[in-house]
């Protein structure tokens, strides 16, 4: 599972929900369009598991960017709505390719104008390079039981 897959099932996620707004996806511009989201990974990682298997961990934050009125401001009710039904989207498993994935849902303080939601998850892969036929099967095995009476 490719990161840029977990991006663009979130997208597409939000797209169905919001159709008429931008999701930006890594880079955000200096002149972007309200509302309207950004996805930007703050962390993409990989530590051993196994032989066989790395983990696979991948932090994301989603702004909400809200329409700003003649006054230059926002409305902190529909900003906090906006933020409610992105976590409520983003709370049934995500599917990515043939795989499901669960994301684990955060919401960080919010600014005047903007909510964040840090995305995160984690799941395992095969090892790069690493082949499942040549791992031998185990010739015996040990099961140890340990029972604490008290």
């Amino acid at each position: 599972m490719k990161t840029t897959e977990i991006l663009n099932a979130i997208n597409d996620r939000l797209l169905e929900r919001w159709p008429d707004r931008t999701v930006y996806v890594d880079v955000c511009p200096v002149d972007f369009d309200r509302p309207s989201f950004w996805l930007a990974v703050e962390k993409n990682g990989q530590t051993d598991a196994n032989r066989l298997f790395v983990r696979r961990e991948l932090q994301i934050r989603l702004t909400i960017y809200d329409q700003m009125d003649e006054h230059y401001e926002a409305s902190w009710f529909r900003l906090a709505g906006d933020a409610d039904d992105a976590l409520t989207l983003l709370t049934p498993p995500l599917t990515v390719g043939d795989r499901h994935l669960k994301l684990d849902l955060k919401a960080l303080p919010r600014d005047p104008d903007r909510a964040y939601l840090q995305i995160s998850a984690a799941w395992m892969d095969d090892r790069p390079g690493a082949d499942q036929a040549d791992v031998p099967a185990a010739d015996t095995y040990t099961v140890s039981v340990r029972t604490n009476v008290k």
